[in-house]
């Protein structure tokens, strides 16, 4: 009796066993199966990455006159306002260049003025030859009137028709003379050719004086510089690297089935691994409208078919732009530093919150990161 009683008690103990075991995976799979669904509805409402980098703008500081680099005003990776200077060439030649621009324009006003006086030599030539032929004309009209009454000699007429045809002609000569001398000087002030060409040098000698100094297009930092004093810098080749921090903004990617809510305007929050335990707000600028993904086709060959196995593929990633407040980490920001984004797509309050929550705990870790 003993015996059957331990028995059922062995068998009961395993049944219990069963059962709790049962129920723990039934509790574990329910706990999957909801993680999972979370994890898919949150992904299209607040979708998150750790995939995104700062961007800028890298500019190489290129040189445009040739010199010997004469000072170096900054430190590599020393921040800097927009105007800084930061290098200084040699302007002797281009002090020169100036002078001598400025004496050619002289030269110039003087060559005008000389042509101005020979305008007035022949406008006075001009006149003295129209006179000359109206006294002419009134001498030949008498001589011609008395010899058809036969008072004269036709020698006498020949002559008169002579000298008023050399007295029309010295008007004309005339004429010609004060239009070259007109064409020679040409437009009057500035607008003269002569006078304009020289000012024109003038402006390129100086525009080359000032490029002898270099120095900063906008706020940002100098980077990648080995220059040093007696270093001769040639045109449009780069001397230093500039990053810029006048325009810095944060390419995140995402999964295409993350962007399906993203637009731009949705609010962004942000947190950089430079500046740990910090949230920095921001908003979508741009979703790109698509990415290289190695495809390419020529003509006269066939498409070629990425293959792809299988139920789960390659996942996709496409970018967004994002701006963001720089004020909090002004001076500290780095082209190429990395971040971890989450994009609030909607107003939902319960899935924000969870948002908030979620990258407040990231921003944490980037401290033992």
């Amino acid at each position: 009796m003993s015996e059957v009683k331990e028995e059922t008690h062995v068998s009961q103990n395993a049944n219990n066993k069963k059962d709790r075991v049962r129920t723990a995976t039934n509790y574990l799979l329910a706990i999957v199966a909801v993680i999972l669904f979370f994890s898919i509805v949150t992904d299209r409402i607040i979708p998150i990455t750790d995939n995104a980098r700062v961007k800028g703008y890298i500019v190489p500081i290129k040189p445009e006159v040739s010199g010997k680099v004469l000072d170096i005003k900054v430190q590599p990776n020393q921040l800097v306002e927009e105007g800084d200077v930061l290098a200084i060439l040699d302007a002797s030649d281009y002090k020169i260049a100036v002078q001598l621009a400025e004496q050619n324009l002289e030269i110039a006003g003087q060559n005008v003025g000389a042509q101005t006086a020979d305008i007035a030599a022949a406008q006075a030539r001009l006149t003295s030859a129209i006179v000359e032929r109206q006294n002419t004309e009134l001498q030949a009209k008498r001589v011609l009137a008395m010899a058809e009454k036969g008072v004269v000699s036709k020698s006498d007429a020949d002559k008169a028709r002579a000298a008023l045809a050399t007295s029309r002609a010295s008007v004309k000569n005339a004429e010609a003379d004060l239009e070259k001398a007109k064409q020679q000087l040409g437009k009057n002030g500035e607008d003269n050719s002569q006078i304009k060409a020289a000012l024109l040098s003038l402006e390129q000698a100086q525009l080359n004086l000032e490029r002898t100094v270099i120095k900063a297009p906008t706020q940002g930092g100098v980077s990648n510089f080995s220059l040093s004093e007696g270093f001769f810098a040639s045109v449009g080749q780069p001397i230093m690297t500039f990053v810029s921090t006048d325009d810095i903004w944060i390419e995140a990617y995402f999964r295409e089935n993350s962007l399906g809510n993203i637009t731009v305007g949705d609010d962004v929050e942000v947190t950089l691994d430079i500046v740990p335990g910090k949230i920095i707000k921001g908003k979508v600028t741009s979703v790109d409208w698509g990415i290289d993904w190695g495809q390419n086709d020529q003509a006269g060959k066939l498409a070629q078919a990425n293959q792809q196995t299988g139920w789960l593929r390659q996942t996709q990633m496409l970018p967004i732009s994002i701006e963001f407040d720089r004020e909090d980490v002004k001076g500290l920001l780095r082209v190429g530093g990395q971040a971890d984004v989450i994009v609030y797509s909607g107003d939902n309050f319960f899935f924000n919150s969870i948002g908030k929550l979620w990258i407040r705990f990231i921003s944490v870790l980037s401290y033992v990161r």
